[in-house]
């Protein structure tokens, strides 16, 4: 990522690194079906949330800029039981200037 998203998720989360980290956490340790969310609240801070089954960040008052499906259906084809391989291929294929339009 680059511009006002990048500086985001450094203030955010203190590097890229460590907001794929949080992220790649969420993703992996949530039971059962759901998704990972990043969102932004309404003063501009990005928060890191797992959703279980259909549910979002909206709930909570936040406003959706990616969102991740860590259900089964959504890797198993080419992943089996690997959702930490699914996590990680994630960054092979976000469109950074996509996310930052959303906020």
């Amino acid at each position: 990522p680059t511009g006002k998203i990048k500086e985001l998720i450094d203030k955010s989360f203190g590097s890229f690194d460590a907001f794929k980290e949080a992220f790649a956490k969420a993703a992996t340790t949530l039971f059962g079906s759901g998704w990972a969310w990043l969102s932004v609240d309404k003063n501009g801070k990005l928060h890191i949330t797992k959703e279980g089954n259909g549910s979002n960040p909206v709930r909570a008052g936040l406003k959706p800029l990616l969102g991740f499906d860590v259900w089964e259906h959504s890797y198993y084809l080419d992943y089996q039981n690997r959702r930490a391989d699914h996590v990680n291929a994630l960054w092979n294929i976000i469109d950074w200037d996509v996310v930052e339009k959303r906020m």
